[in-house]
């Protein structure tokens, strides 16, 4: 039950935040022209949002700040606790969750994070900050950029992608 409130009330959060950043319609004419149904074409992402399972959330969020160098926002709830990245101009949220049925695993689904301009810079980071290299920077087979793999301090298995 406790498990079912806790994904419930994730949609609720990020329903509140995504209310702050919205256009509302503010006529019943700008109401009808919007799209019922959205093409699959029409997405910019497949991923709406994502979540980084964290034993100790404060490693967890210091980690993530250090090497991503970005403003993990801490967020406590009956139950869980969330680092929430920057969500402002994203396609995609992130959060780092700390709660009952969240459990670091190094198998599973890999994210991949935006390296930005060259992913190297953020690999450079992940030991000095707890974490451990898996795959070093890596070009792709089709030479589209590059990747890395990581180990984040939690033990989750992310990666890193980049176009240098």
């Amino acid at each position: 039950m406790k498990r079912f409130i806790l994904l419930a009330s994730i949609p609720i959060v990020f329903g509140f935040m995504a209310c702050n950043n919205q256009h509302k319609p503010n006529s019943q004419t700008e109401k009808q022209d919007l799209p019922i149904k959205k093409n699959m074409n029409d997405m910019n992402s497949f991923i709406s949002l994502f979540e980084i399972p964290a034993i100790d959330i404060s490693r967890a969020v210091n980690f993530y700040q250090a090497i991503l160098d970005i403003n993990i926002e801490r967020m406590e709830m009956p139950g869980m606790e969330m680092g929430i990245f920057p969500y402002k101009e994203q396609i995609v949220t992130g959060v780092i969750m700390k709660g009952e049925g969240y459990k670091p695993s190094a198998d599973g689904s890999t994210i991949y994070l935006n390296g930005g301009d060259n992913l190297q810079t953020i690999l450079d980071k992940v030991e000095k900050n707890g974490g451990t290299i898996i795959v070093p920077k890596t070009a792709h087979a089709d030479e589209s950029g590059f990747f890395a793999l990581f180990l984040d301090t939690e033990g989750n298995k992310l990666g890193l992608n980049s176009p240098n």
